[in-house]
């Protein structure tokens, strides 16, 4: 996958870059966008990292190609 400067990587509205957010939610154990919520982590503003955030705690991945989570497979 080939990222350059305009990867999704942060939540903008909390400021806070996803590899910031993955280790938070590793030391809470936070497993989903909810418990990220609930631990005031991030994902409490526009919603648009919702999607990134979910698929991030999923892989691991902290840099996305801009809509890729929104993209379906044939699987």
């Amino acid at each position: 996958m080939t990222y350059d400067r305009r990867s999704v990587k942060m939540c903008v509205c909390h400021r806070k870059k996803f590899d910031a957010i993955l280790e938070l939610a590793q030391e809470l154990d936070c497993k989903t966008v909810d418990d990220i919520i609930a631990n005031d982590i991030a994902c409490k503003g526009c919603g648009m990292c919702h999607p990134y955030v979910q698929k991030m705690l999923i892989t691991g991945e902290t840099r996305f190609v801009p809509g890729d989570v929104y993209v379906k497979t044939n699987s």
